[in-house]
């Protein structure tokens, strides 16, 4: 039986989700937030991730290019069992090697440089209080350009 999500309840676990996986790192939390079904489709809906371990491995991929990395939600619309969400990564790049030459050679005099933010749109569906799919768009891009890969 599907657990009733409030208007309020579901952008609670979005949020939750976000501020306790990706901002704190604390993994232990998957299971309280990502159905075990879960599914991740990308703007093409095609399946990017499949599954908690897959959910996982991906958001400590993520975590482990930035120092101390934040994700913070600009904008969030929620119904029963939708939440529609525009969402930032930020924090600073854990290896100046990811950087182009260019950037690592002036990275030690302007430590910004490092500083950059990924961001995107993200709609997830719940089903008994946790997420089951989300379909996201990321600015890769914009995200390759502050790396300098990209012009």
């Amino acid at each position: 039986m599907s657990a009733a999500v409030s208007t309020g309840a579901a952008g609670g676990i979005v949020t939750g989700m976000l501020h306790e996986i990706w901002t704190l790192g604390h993994f232990e939390a998957v299971s309280r937030f990502i159905h075990p079904e879960y599914t991740m489709l990308d703007e093409r809906a095609e399946v990017r991730l499949r599954g908690r371990e897959a959910f996982t491995e991906t958001v400590a991929a993520f975590r482990g290019l930035f120092d101390e990395p934040r994700m913070n939600v600009s904008h969030l619309i929620s119904g029963q069992d939708m939440v529609a969400y525009r969402w930032e990564l930020t924090g600073r790049i854990s290896d100046a090697k990811l950087l182009t030459p260019a950037l690592q050679a002036i990275e030690r005099h302007v430590p910004d440089i490092r500083l950059i933010s990924h961001r995107g749109l993200s709609i997830a569906h719940l089903k008994d209080g946790m997420i089951l799919q989300e379909w996201s768009e990321a600015d890769n891009t914009a995200m390759s350009q502050q790396l300098g890969w990209w012009k």
